[in-house]
């Protein structure tokens, strides 16, 4: 507030006070104190004395002990005195709720609050403790896959006198799972690394006082190995593992240096579908090639009908598909030492390109009895294929005239009796673990998991994870398959898939339906289960 004039009227003197935007005409008596004075300004602005500073005064700050009288009359005419002060009522008030800053905020707390907002962050990372990239894509991989993560989830330990160091890795792997679900930032397994190590000593191998590089495919077959020990099936003769990976793969070994020799039928349990890359004058350049070639092998062995060793060919055949396919590319070998080159022995990877993309068809690796039943489905997934063409171009025709609701064929009336599930043969990729580097004992490991698939709108190319150690970031699948990286290979210093993890594609239709006889209402295609 500003003092604007001073008018001294015998012992009175009449200044003006300015606050805010408010002026005062403010009598001052003489032999008035200070403290008189302030009391006044209080009952004008409501300013608690103990809240005013006055700028204006001659002398600097107006103080208690100041001779009020004497500092007015030596104010020039027209000067102003500003008064500084905020009164009753309107001081500053705590945050109803408080404060809370983003570093504040634990893991758990920041993951539940941006999944509550909805915000689209990047899945949580594993930290590296010495070489264990190997086992990070692995876990990430497994983690993403839905039905596994919800029986390790579930899995309860038996008590400890029972319990052996399977159940104590299966119990620390629950651990990372929740882990990796409830915060966004890096995790740190170490509990889990060690009772790794514990069950698999090769894991646990050093060199130079540092833990040595390990093969993802030996990880994957592992855990895999120790889940189906403790992860319980739909029966008390199953496991989860194989129901989820299992698959029956029906062999015929055949002499091809005796016809009166029978042919020898077999049937195997297998969870990993081998892809061969071929050689080097005779090279597989896609996926479908190279497990076709695996599923057909030389071999030498005794015939009891020649007595001798013969050549025998021994052709392989899936009899049964499961939920999620496993594929490994056959990517490390064994090369001899060579004294004349001067190099030792020891693992060398094939960098060969072996094309696949984002969909995988199995139906020409089957046998022929799951061959008739994949055709069934096959059909059905045509026919609602067509449907769905021609409902568009109905609603297209009519979209000039009229406003049409374009349906997909799975909002479609349902039917009123149960449906059956039928296979296809077509498979969808969800995860890839893949290898950069020359050999298997050096390198570097990555994972990559399927995160949204594109519905041409909004989203025009599938969106994954890239998960390299607690490094974790989104990106295309024209990335992970462009010039920069392309994971079908070709390229020794760049990502190339080492093992695809793909879920299986199914058809529903009405149970007992006839071949070829379906209604647009009675198909509907969908995942086995999850994404």
């Amino acid at each position: 507030r500003h003092f604007a004039s001073r008018n001294c009227l015998g012992a009175m003197a009449q200044i003006k006070l300015k606050w805010n935007k408010e002026e005062f005409d403010v009598t001052i008596e003489e032999g008035s104190s200070v403290e008189v004075f302030k009391t006044q300004v209080w009952t004008l602005t409501s300013v608690p004395v103990d809240r005013q500073k006055y700028i204006g005064f001659p002398g600097g700050i107006l103080k208690d002990s100041d001779d009020l009288m004497a500092k007015v009359n030596k104010l020039k005419p027209g000067s102003k005195i500003t008064l500084m002060g905020t009164p009753e009522g309107k001081e500053l008030k705590a945050p109803e709720e408080k404060t809370v800053f983003e570093e504040d905020l634990s893991p758990e707390e920041k993951a539940r609050i941006l999944k509550e907002k909805k915000v689209e962050i990047p899945p949580a990372g594993i930290k590296n403790l010495g070489n264990t990239c190997y086992m990070n894509a692995t876990l990430q991989c497994l983690h993403h896959v839905p039905d596994l993560k919800e029986a390790i989830s579930g899995y309860q330990p038996p008590a400890a006198e029972a319990r052996d160091i399977d159940a104590v890795l299966t119990a620390q792997l629950r651990t990372v799972n929740s882990q990796l679900t409830s915060t966004t930032d890096s995790i740190v397994p170490m509990q889990f690394v060690m009772a790794l190590r514990q069950r698999f000593p090769r894991f646990a191998e050093m060199q130079n006082g540092a833990y040595m590089q390990q093969d993802a495919d030996e990880c994957l077959r592992g855990l895999l190995t120790s889940l189906s020990g403790t992860l319980k099936g739909s029966s008390e003769a199953s496991n989860r593992v194989d129901e989820l990976f299992g698959y029956r793969l029906k062999s015929s070994l055949k002499c091809l240096e005796c016809d009166e020799e029978p042919p020898q039928d077999s049937e195997e349990l297998s969870r990993v579908v081998m892809c061969h890359l071929g050689t080097q004058t005779e090279p597989v350049s896609h996926i479908t090639q190279g497990v076709q070639l695996s599923l057909k092998e030389h071999i030498e062995k005794n015939s009891p009908v020649l007595g001798r060793n013969a050549q025998y060919e021994k052709t392989s055949a899936l009899e049964s598909l499961p939920p999620y396919l496993i594929v490994q590319f056959a990517r490390f070998g064994y090369k001899g030492a060579n004294d004349w080159a001067g190099t030792a022995a020891g693992k060398v990877k094939l960098t060969r390109k072996c094309a696949f993309t984002h969909t995988f068809d199995i139906f020409d690796c089957a046998s022929e009895d799951l061959k008739k039943k994949l055709s069934v489905g096959r059909l059905k997934k045509k026919e609602k294929e067509d449907a769905e063409l021609e409902r568009m171009k109905k609603a297209l025709d009519k979209s000039s005239t009229d406003d049409v609701e374009m349906k997909p064929a799975e909002d479609a009336e349902a039917a009123a009796v149960g449906v059956e599930e039928l296979d296809t043969g077509y498979y969808q990729l969800v995860g890839i673990i893949s290898h950069k580097g020359r050999t298997a004992d050096g390198g570097h490991y990555v994972g990559w998991t399927l995160h949204k698939k594109a519905d041409g709108k909004d989203l025009k190319d599938d969106m994954w994870v890239l998960f390299d150690d607690d490094d974790v970031s989104f990106v295309s699948w024209k990335d992970m398959t462009g010039m920069g990286t392309d994971l079908c290979g070709g390229k020794a210093d760049t990502q190339i898939a080492y093992i695809n993890i793909y879920k299986k594609v199914t058809v529903t239709a009405d149970a007992g339906q006839a071949l070829g006889a379906s209604e647009d209402k009675d198909v509907k295609m969908e995942s086995a289960s999850g994404y």
